[in-house]
């Protein structure tokens, strides 16, 4: 595999991080295992030189004598040997370009390629900077953990770059993001621009949503993120009455139970209230309304109240009573008096 690309500014969607001081010298981005031409460009030399390298360690690579045309790869440990290492040929005294072959690469060989005469001074211009890749580190989310139905909610993706010298010029680093590991784009209630994720007029359906990302640097992909779960409060919507409409009949000696409830976080406070005794029934997230034995007492209107900090309704609750004996059809009682 052979891969090649020069970049001598900063391409890039986020260049986030320190200050580089290799940033302003052109470098080539590689990955383990492949090969890779170095192209240098000494400025009119013409005493002996050395190419050298510091990375995780300084070794000298070429020498290059150009009175008489030639460069030599250097036997070390870096060079494989002199098998790692070809000079392409090129003479750079004529072409004003110095160029050179690395095959194999591994993240030893990243770090700052330059020219050194032999007094130890530098040649102007014969500067590259070698970028092994590697995938980014692990992202983080930060974030608010709950938000409000209706507000917007603004997440952000944070990862380092494990690319090798770690002082590397910056490189291009985009985010990926999924809700219940479901890609998202912009447009389907989300805004994505970079590493920040903006969710627009959030619901209650969005309660429990699991977000993650993904960082992407020279296409390599970080693992994804622990999940951020986000929390959605809201106020209850409509009351429920189960097994009862608005309008309860009962038998009179009978029993009667009415459940009311709401969809609310945090949990509401439930309160029936009989209007016409007084009386209150208070329970969380529900309250049971029940009477052992119906008499004619307990007709009349009931309300359910429920409340959290973020609202709250009522429901009314007729219940009206009969006597079997004493109705004709299907009327109340009171209506045979």
């Amino acid at each position: 595999m052979f891969l090649f690309y020069v970049v001598a500014g900063c391409v890039f969607v986020l260049c986030a991080g320190l200050a580089s001081v290799t940033a302003d010298y052109p470098h080539t981005v590689t990955r383990a295992g492949y090969d890779v031409n170095i192209t240098m460009n000494p400025a009119n030399v013409s005493s002996l030189y050395y190419v050298w390298v510091n990375g995780s360690e300084a070794f000298r690579l070429l020498v290059v004598v150009p009175r008489s045309h030639r460069v030599r790869v250097l036997n070390n440990r870096l060079t494989g040997n002199t098998t790692r290492i070809r000079y392409i040929g090129e003479d750079p005294s004529q072409t004003g370009q110095l160029r050179f072959t690395i095959y194999n690469v591994t993240i030893q060989d990243a770090g700052s390629y330059y020219c050194q005469g032999s007094r130890n001074q530098m040649v102007p211009g014969c500067r590259q900077v070698l970028v092994v890749s590697q995938k980014p580190t692990t992202p983080s989310i930060t974030g608010p953990a709950s938000a409000v139905s209706g507000e917007n909610v603004t997440l952000t993706c944070s990862s380092f770059s494990h690319s090798l010298p770690l002082d590397h010029p910056p490189l291009n680093m985009t985010y990926t993001w999924r809700r219940n590991r479901t890609l998202l784009e912009s447009g389907d209630g989300s805004h994505t621009g970079g590493d920040v994720l903006t969710i627009t007029h959030i619901i209650r359906e969005n309660q429990g949503d699991i977000y993650t990302c993904q960082a992407v640097e020279e296409r390599l992909e970080s693992d994804w993120s622990h999940g951020h779960v986000l929390e959605v409060h809201y106020g209850p919507d409509q009351i429920q009455f189960n097994g009862a409409s608005g309008r309860l009949k009962a038998e009179e000696g009978k029993p009667a139970t009415v459940r009311c409830s709401a969809d609310c976080n945090p949990t509401c406070t439930v309160t029936w209230w009989d209007t016409s005794r007084q009386r209150v029934i208070t329970g969380q997230r529900e309250a049971v309304l029940y009477i052992p034995a119906v008499d004619r007492s307990v007709s009349g209107q009931y309300i359910c109240h429920v409340n959290n900090i973020h609202g709250n309704t009522s429901r009314s609750l007729m219940q009206d009573v009969f006597n079997i004996s004493n109705i004709a059809g299907d009327k109340p009682w009171y209506q045979n008096l």
